[in-house]
């Protein structure tokens, strides 16, 4: 059963959500008939969240781009500015400004933050390409696919994974790094298949629900 953090009902501006790729913030629709006994903010507002079971969110998949599983996912607002482009089974990156203050944007980026060095500012998972600038949905918790590194500390399946540091491919994932303060800080999740370098592999994402 689908379920949601924020208000029912969720919009998909696309059949499948692992296909929206918003250039107006929830989609299209940006004004409705004087007819219509309805609001625009029915539509989804950057920070949106929805909890899918294992059978709808195959139910809204394009298996064409990629299978999605149970879990939680974000409505997000990606920067225009960034260096990579959103892709499937990268990792998603917050700002510094995109958290706390008084007006928080939501707004994420496929750029390693705070830096290359540091990836701790992880948010989730792109679940498919989106326009740098437009909006779409990410994943933040529960079963994930995720795009590992072309060099892997360790590829044993049940091990932790993590953001890679200075990774070879942009916004990757590594498995089995040696413990420290950037790895806990960086840390994703548990490898649920067996990882293989410049492969996407399915994760169990621990880390939380992300930004409320």
């Amino acid at each position: 059963m689908a379920d949601t953090f924020v208000k029912p009902p969720f919009y998909l501006s696309a059949r499948y959500l692992n296909d929206v790729n918003d250039s107006l913030q929830g989609g299209l629709i940006t004004a409705l008939p004087s007819s219509v006994n309805a609001s625009q903010f029915q539509q989804n507002i950057p920070g949106d969240r929805i909890i899918l079971d294992d059978a709808t969110a195959l139910a809204l998949s394009d298996t064409t781009v990629g299978t999605l599983y149970g879990g939680i996912y974000m409505y997000v607002n990606t920067l225009s500015s960034s260096t990579a482009s959103p892709a499937r089974g990268t990792a998603c990156f917050y700002t510094a400004a995109s958290i706390g203050g008084a007006n928080p944007a939501y707004q994420f980026t496929a750029d390693a933050n705070p830096t290359t060095a540091i990836p701790t500012f992880f948010a989730g998972v792109f679940i498919n390409a989106i326009t740098k600038g437009n909006l779409g949905w990410i994943q933040i918790a529960g079963i994930a696919s995720c795009l590992f590194d072309s060099a892997l500390t360790a590829t044993a399946n049940g091990n932790w994974v993590s953001v890679k540091v200075s990774s070879a491919v942009a916004s990757c994932f590594d498995c089995g790094a040696a413990v420290g303060v950037v790895t806990l800080s960086a840390l994703v999740g548990t490898a649920v298949t067996l990882p293989a370098v410049s492969t996407i592999s399915q994760v169990a994402i621990w880390r939380g629900f992300g930004r409320i």
